[in-house]
C-alpha cells in the first residue's frame, strides 16, 4: 500500500469463497488534529449508534473501528442491501453485532481495515477474517513466531524453506498466522474462549484454498466443518475462514 491511497475509502472489494470482502484503508493513528479531521470527513458513513462506540475510544482504535465500519457497511450493501442502513454495534468479546440475516467478522492493521459478510447458510454460519502485513527484510531481524505458533508439523513442512528462503519463509509463517486468527474468530461463538495456536493446524493449498485441522475438545463428539481461504490485498496478508452448522 502506498501514501497515495486515500484514507478511510474502499481500496478493495472481491467476493472470496465465504462471501464479499471488503478493504478500507486507514490513515495514521496518531492522535493529532489531522487525524480527527479526517475522521469528521467521514461522519456520514457510520450511524449515531456506531459513533457513540467510535467517539469512546483511543484514537488509534476509533481510526480502526471507523476503518472497520466502513468495510463492514461497504460489505453489506454487497449482500444485503436491504441491512445495510443498520447500525453495527459489538458483542460482548468484541465482535460486530451483525443484522439478522447476515454474518460478518472485521479486522485492521495500522494501514487497512477488511470485513468479510455473508449470508447464513447451513454451510456458512460463522465468518472469520484476519489481516496481516506481509514481511519484508526488515522482518528478517526479528524474533521468529515459528516456535510459539505453529505445530511440529507444520514446522516441519516449512523447515526447507526457512533453509533456502528465509524471507519466503518469514511470509509463509506469517500467513499461517492469519489463518489462525480467522479460524479462531470462526469459530469463537462455539467455544468462547481463547483457542491456543497448538489446537489449530493449517496447511495452505494452491490457489489461496487452506486445509485446517481442529484439536478442541469442545467440538468431540460432533461435527464442525472449518474452511479457510487466503489472498494478498495491497501489501498484506488477508486470511478468511467459514463455519458450518455445529452438528452432533
Amino acid at each position: 500500500m502506498t501514501q497515495i491511497l486515500p484514507a478511510l475509502r474502499v481500496v478493495t472489494q472481491q467476493t472470496v469463497p465465504h462471501g464479499t470482502l471488503v478493504g478500507v484503508a486507514l490513515p495514521p493513528a496518531a492522535p493529532d488534529p489531522d487525524v480527527l479531521a479526517t475522521l469528521d470527513t467521514v461522519r456520514e458513513a457510520l450511524l449515531p449508534a456506531e459513533w457513540a462506540i467510535a467517539d469512546r475510544l483511543a484514537v488509534p482504535r476509533r481510526v480502526a473501528f471507523v476503518g472497520g465500519r466502513i468495510a463492514l457497511r461497504a460489505a453489506l450493501e454487497a449482500v444485503a442491501p436491504d441491512r445495510a442502513h443498520q447500525p453495527v454495534l459489538r458483542t460482548p468479546r468484541g465482535a460486530p453485532l451483525m443484522p439478522s440475516g447476515t454474518v460478518g467478522s472485521v479486522s485492521h492493521k495500522r494501514r487497512l481495515a477488511v470485513a468479510l459478510v455473508s449470508a447464513p447458510t447451513e454451510a456458512v454460519r460463522t465468518l472469520g477474517v484476519d489481516v496481516e502485513e506481509l514481511p519484508d527484510e526488515r522482518d528478517l531481524a526479528r524474533p521468529d513466531l515459528a516456535p510459539k505458533i505453529l505445530t511440529p508439523l507444520e514446522r516441519h513442512e516449512l523447515a526447507p524453506l526457512a533453509a533456502d528462503d528465509p524471507l519466503a519463509y518469514r511470509q509463509a509463517v506469517r500467513l499461517r498466522f492469519a489463518l489462525k486468527e480467522a479460524v479462531y474468530k470462526a469459530i469463537d461463538p462455539h467455544v468462547e474462549r481463547y483457542v491456543r495456536f497448538q489446537e489449530v493446524e493449517v496447511f495452505p493449498g494452491t490457489a489461496g484454498a487452506v486445509a485446517v485441522r481442529l484439536a478442541l475438545p469442545e467440538f468431540a463428539g460432533r461435527h464442525i466443518t472449518v474452511q479457510a481461504y487466503w489472498t494478498r490485498v495491497e501489501g498484506h496478508l488477508v486470511a478468511t475462514a467459514v463455519g458450518s452448522a455445529l452438528t452432533p
